[in-house]
């Protein structure tokens, strides 16, 4: 026997178009008293075709309460719920427990092109609809190891009984090439099929830790089921490319979400930080559904290690470009700064914080997220101005506010908060080793609050930025980066920035019209430093340890 093949779905994608008044009068002959009133309305409805995107891939039809999961698909609330009556599951829908949030633009545009094209607005669907609609879906269960082991030996002993079967000798020779062929392909066939249900076979480990999961009372046989998948993540990339499936992830979720398995919270996060080692499993944990778990470890009374794992997980899934947009919707930039901001958590926790809301607040959705978070932008220059926080958890502040300086809502937030002020204090101040490491990112973060902005110069002239950076400007490497940007920013400051050439020989903004790109500065200068900004966060302490 063998784990059963996993069922694939059968969704009705290509549809048949709706009928149409045209469609159903098209075997009625021409009639010259047909009205041109009734051929335009045809002519409307043909046009009108129903868009794909409004339509719920299970049901087929228009969606009356469509919901949006974790994964970014869409379906009908009914059909979900159908769905997990039935304990199976659509592409991209993970568990019966994801979280389905009401898709309220979805919703209001198909009301509108009902309303433009004439048609009813779309009623939900009975339970016996959604039901029959996602049986319909549902694909035939695949025969078993013994089912297609017995069709295996009635086609062999069916091809046995055909060779010795009686013929005459003229036919003698065509007959015992046809049969023989015959005996060679058909059981190359059979053993094809039957070695499918092998390659996708399910690693036990996975049937024990779901199994336990969803079904053991005792805390402690979930403790000992998640350590031993702990233990199995430690092992080797293949053995982590090969747990990472839709089923472990839905039983790490369900973990993570009860409060009472403590000590299996642990070990859950510490697993999907292992898990997110390898690139391919980024993105499949966050189409899983994980993130909004680990946000509540976070945000709960969990563990501090449960939190701890829960910030580098988070840190691992933001390394994948494509899953930054999709963590900042879902809630992970205020719990990972507050984490960053709390002297009272642990260094490694706010470490790890830290270098996940660096990363995220790459994205420009996420660089405004962290401008108008409260308190957000203030609490950072507290934590980079403040000489008693560690030199690390300083420089993480202040490459973050490099990031959300890249945006204008960014920089109007930074420096209503008193960023000018704030950084161009570091610079002032003793001149010590630790300040020696700050002085790239504090030039950073000036040079990106200089950009587009008329209140700079006076904030700037203010704080006394223009002798920090006539200072660094002065003695930093001849076209270093570091000073190409402080000589920059005071031109900026003086005014005189478009009288004169440009000292990279390119222009400080995109284009001539001085647009923001996406949060990131693109002088040829800064653009280096971006570069090396990226090596540092994927450098210090990386997502390469193991727990």
């Amino acid at each position: 026997m063998g784990a059963a093949r996993p069922r694939r779905w059968r969704l009705p994608f290509q549809r048949s178009a709706p009928s149409s008044p045209s469609s159903k009068s098209s075997a009625v002959p021409y009639s010259p008293a047909r009205s041109a009133a009734a051929a335009e309305n045809d002519r409307k409805w043909e046009e009108e075709a129903t868009p794909p995107e409004f339509v719920c891939p299970i049901l087929g039809l228009l969606m009356a309460d469509p919901v949006i999961l974790p994964s970014g698909h869409t379906y009908e609330r009914a059909c979900l719920q159908a769905c997990a009556d039935l304990s199976f599951f659509p592409p991209g829908a993970g568990s019966g427990s994801d979280a389905m949030i009401p898709n309220s633009a979805l919703k209001a545009a198909i009301g509108t092109w009902c309303a433009r094209s004439g048609r009813a607005a779309p009623r939900p669907p009975s339970r016996e609809a959604a039901r029959a609609a996602v049986l319909r879906a549902m694909p035939p269960p695949a025969p078993s190891a013994a089912e297609a082991k017995s069709v295996r030996t009635r086609r062999t002993a069916m091809a046995s009984s055909s060779n010795s079967s009686y013929s005459s000798p003229a036919s003698a020779t065509s007959t015992s090439t046809y049969t023989s062929s015959s005996s060679e392909i058909t059981p190359a066939e059979d053993d094809a099929a039957a070695a499918k249900p092998e390659a996708a076979a399910v690693d036990p480990l996975e049937d024990q830790v779901v199994a336990t999961v969803m079904d053991a009372d005792e805390d402690g046989e979930v403790a000992a089921a998640l350590a031993a998948l702990l233990e199995a993540t430690r092992e080797s990339a293949e053995r982590r490319r090969a747990l990472c499936t839709p089923r472990l992830l839905a039983a790490l979720r369900r973990v993570l979400l009860i409060p009472r398995h403590a000590s299996a919270r642990v070990d859950a996060t510490a697993a999907l930080v292992n898990l997110s080692l390898e690139p391919p499993n980024k993105v499949r944990i966050v189409r899983a559904g994980a993130v909004p778990a680990l946000v509540e470890v976070l945000r709960s009374s969990a563990p501090p290690e449960a939190r701890e794992h829960a910030a580098g997980a988070l840190f691992g899934l933001a390394l994948a470009e494509e899953n930054r947009a999709a963590i900042g919707v879902l809630g992970a930039v205020p719990p990972l700064l507050d984490l960053l901001t709390s002297p009272a958590q642990h260094p490694r926790a706010r470490r790890d914080a830290g270098m996940a809301v660096y990363h995220l607040s790459l994205a420009a959705v996420n660089q405004t997220k962290v401008a108008r978070f409260p308190g957000a932008p203030k609490a950072l220059l507290a934590v980079a101005s403040s000489a008693a926080e560690p030199t690390p958890i300083r420089r993480l502040a202040l490459m973050v506010v490099c990031n959300v300086g890249g945006c204008a809502e960014g920089r109007a937030a930074l420096m209503d908060a008193g960023a000018v002020a704030a950084v161009s204090g570091i610079l002032l101040s003793d001149h010590d080793a630790r300040v020696a490491e700050l002085e790239e990112w504090c030039v950073a973060a000036i040079y990106a609050l200089s950009r587009g902005s008329l209140r700079f110069r006076g904030l700037a002239r203010a704080a006394g930025a223009d002798r920090a950076l006539r200072r660094v400007a002065e003695e930093g490497t001849p076209g270093g980066v570091r000073r190409e940007m402080a000589r920059k920013t005071l031109r900026a400051m003086r005014g005189d920035l478009d009288e004169e050439a440009d000292l990279t020989g390119s222009s400080l903004e995109c284009g001539d019209g001085g647009e923001d790109c996406g949060g990131s500065i693109v002088s040829d200068g800064l653009m280096s430093f971006r570069r090396r900004q990226r090596d540092v966060g994927a450098s210090s302490g990386g997502n390469t340890a193991e727990f």
